[in-house]
């Protein structure tokens, strides 16, 4: 696996370089250029966290331009998180077939976008040649291996030392908005229809009174998964102390077989009915008192609702910085091994712990508050 992760790094360093051999972007943007009327494409083809993460440029946008239309170019792997965005005007999937992106750029660049937005904090060769046939007025990016791709190039502030929201929210500053006087919250819109199916499953159950602690075992990729019998654990553990509380565990789809195994032993822990679209999970997680998840899609969903969560995560790669939930509270849990069953049952108990204890003594209204600074 780390032998393809290098060959994979090596050929992107590559196509990057002979990318730049065909073009040198740095078109001068105007002193006093009026950004209120402007068209806006942001470039984010990648996952859905990483989608989630991008929420706040468009509300800070937004907030200062109102008549700003703003277009995103996403993939089919998360083109349904912005699905429900009221501010987003067109949403573009970019698929990985040579006849699908000519149709997709032909089209872009039928819209003249004033400003063309790379919002990858590390070098894309798929960012790159959409940021260079978008046709854009300007390309805007971080400073980075691909910065001949753009007009406006932003400093890349320390990928170690700040929060990949506040890496991005430095590209505000390009459209005179200081990022530090804007509210930088995740932002995720759940459809009216799928509140209804947590609220249908919810009261189906009985437990509208209860507070409902989730589990969420899917993991974004195999490396992430805690371990059959560290759930279970887990799940004992909650039953014990927290006996007035629900559980309920979530999972993927395709994570169905192995949720059923982990929850089989238990009679009153509820099995999250199966979600046929990323709305309908969104749902759930917006009822749930706290979240226990590993670094997922779920960790910004909880943040956006201000839900109090413990993530575990992997960080094989010191110098940077976990995606932590962004201004909400919750407690992080890291292993520097590529495995994260290496984190043991007692520190995730002891991290719940700690959490509830600042739960029980906070209002719910109050929780942004006492979320540590991100």
């Amino acid at each position: 696996m780390e032998f393809l992760k290098s060959v994979e790094i090596g050929f992107r360093r590559f196509l990057l370089r002979v990318l730049s051999l065909f073009v040198r972007r740095g078109r001068t943007l105007p002193t006093h250029l009026d950004f209120s009327s402007k068209k806006y494409l942001f470039v984010r083809q990648d996952r859905i966290g990483d989608v989630l993460v991008s929420t706040p440029l468009i509300y800070a946008l937004k907030g200062k331009y109102p008549n700003a239309v703003v277009d995103f170019v996403l993939s089919s792997n998360n083109h349904f998180v912005l699905k429900n965005e009221p501010l987003v005007r067109k949403r573009w999937v970019y698929r990985k077939t040579l006849g699908s992106a000519w149709a997709l750029l032909k089209s872009i660049r039928r819209e003249k976008y004033d400003f063309v937005i790379d919002l990858m904090d590390n070098p894309s060769a798929t960012s790159t040649v959409l940021c260079m046939l978008a046709g854009g007025g300007w390309n805007v990016g971080l400073s980075k291996e691909n910065a001949y791709a753009y007009d406006v190039v932003v400093p890349l502030i320390s990928r170690k030392d700040n929060h990949i929201i506040d890496r991005l929210a430095a590209l505000l500053s390009v459209f005179d908005i200081d990022p530090d006087n804007v509210d930088l919250r995740v932002r995720y819109s759940v459809l009216e229809e799928s509140r209804e199916f947590a609220a249908r499953y919810i009261e189906k159950r009985q437990i509208k009174e209860k507070r409902l602690i989730g589990i969420n075992i899917s993991p974004g990729e195999g490396t992430r998964f805690w371990g059959m019998e560290n759930y279970q654990a887990l799940i004992r553990w909650l039953r014990a102390e927290h006996r007035e509380d629900s559980l309920l565990v979530l999972y993927q789809p395709f994570d169905r077989a192995v949720a059923q195994a982990i929850v089989q032993p238990f009679e009153d822990v509820l099995l999250s009915p199966e979600t046929n679209t990323f709305d309908q999970f969104a749902a759930l997680v917006q009822r749930l008192w706290v979240l226990v998840t590993p670094d997922t899609s779920a960790v910004h969903l909880a943040a956006a609702f201000s839900i109090p969560s413990v993530v575990l995560y992997v960080q094989s790669n010191k110098e940077l910085r976990i995606w932590e939930p962004y201004g909400s509270l919750s407690e992080s849990l890291v292993t520097d091994v590529d495995d994260l069953r290496t984190i043991s049952l007692d520190r995730v108990v002891q991290a719940f712990q700690r959490l509830s204890k600042t739960l029980e003594s906070t209002p719910r209204k109050n929780l942004q508050t006492v979320a540590p600074s991100a």
